[in-house]
């Protein structure tokens, strides 16, 4: 029996090496770094500074492809062959990010992980008002949305789940060429 039955990775700087935002800005040519770190500081709400940044780097369909295809050539060394191994074992792989939806959906699927495992922050880019509500774009938006997806899992008598994360550890050692092995430094294992 595994010793999860649901695991939750981030996107940026765990599965892939790269902050999807930081790339999207440098392809637009705008620098969002201070807005980033006010919001890390916690200077700035999150839900404003995600704004702003879209609003700067103002993203179209074609760089939501090019961001995916960054992704999948920045993937984490033996990322894929994880998921896979968890999947054998019967372990509902899901990704949480705080990025967008259209480039991560490609990259999950890259990696074997189902859209409706991708949880993310949808964006229209004729509409992008909506994103900016979502929980996802807010802080706090991935505990709330582990919590959901855990409440709907209907796995009994005792759900086990981890959450993968390279912000969950001190280390920056977040590049393509580190193993996943399941991550064990950046490992935040929550028991219910």
């Amino acid at each position: 029996m595994p010793a999860y039955d649901l695991v939750f990775f981030d996107c940026d700087s765990t599965l892939s090496s790269i902050e999807g935002i930081d790339e999207l800005a440098s392809r637009a040519g705008v620098d969002v770094s201070e807005l980033t770190n006010a919001a890390m500081d916690g200077y700035l709400p999150m839900e404003d500074v995600y704004r702003k940044r879209l609003e700067m780097i103002n993203p179209a369909p074609k760089d939501f492809e090019w961001l995916s295809e960054l992704y999948i050539l920045t993937a984490i060394k033996d990322a894929k062959s994880v998921i896979t191994k968890l999947h054998a074992c019967k372990v509902d792989v899901h990704i949480i990010s705080g990025g967008l939806l259209p480039s991560i959906v490609a990259f999950a699927h890259y990696l074997g992980i189902a859209p409706s495992r991708v949880h993310a922050v949808p964006y229209d880019c004729d509409n992008p008002e909506p994103s900016y509500a979502h929980p996802l774009a807010n802080n706090g938006g991935k505990p709330a949305v582990a919590e959901s997806v855990y409440s709907s899992a209907m796995v009994f008598p005792i759900l086990r789940l981890a959450a993968l994360s390279a912000s969950s550890s001190a280390s920056a050692e977040s590049s393509s060429e580190m193993p996943l092995n399941l991550l064990q430094h950046n490992i935040l294992r929550v028991h219910y």
